[in-house]
């Protein structure tokens, strides 16, 4: 599951594995105790019947509902996006709309006006060449 992160998977493979087990020590506990071998027995078969259980289900659910919990949180994931791609295109025509509202003396737009260039006059300032070559 690409969707899932690391921890959710985690809990969920702990909280699964654990019911599982549990389910099986109920179950052993109503129906396994007239097995006629000793405990070591009695211990291999707990083992094996909690191992098998769990790696069972887990096959059925991987197989059963793995695409279709996978599918179901893209499908939530795409549409958040497309939602938000919508909301954010709603807040740029809304933008621009009041930037079209307020527009400067010049009857241009604000947001598409050029910037202006501020030039100096160096008539009074300038430095004369002459000056320069005698500090040469």
């Amino acid at each position: 599951m690409a969707v899932l992160n690391q921890d959710t998977r985690l809990v969920m493979t702990i909280l699964f594995v654990g019911t599982l087990s549990g389910a099986n020590v109920f179950f052993y506990a109503q129906y396994g105790t007239s097995f006629p071998y000793g405990p070591l027995a009695h211990s291999i078969l707990f083992g094996l019947g909690t191992i098998g259980s769990i790696m069972v289900m887990k096959a059925i659910f991987d197989l059963a509902l793995n695409d279709r919990i996978e599918l179901m949180l893209l499908d939530r994931k795409i549409s958040a996006y497309w939602a938000r791609k919508a909301r954010d295109a709603e807040q740029r025509t809304k933008l621009v709309e009041s930037a079209k509202q307020y527009s400067n003396s010049f009857g241009m737009p604000a947001f598409q006006q050029q910037p202006q260039m501020l030039t100096q006059d160096n008539d009074g300032n300038s430095v004369s060449n002459e000056f320069l070559i005698g500090l040469q």
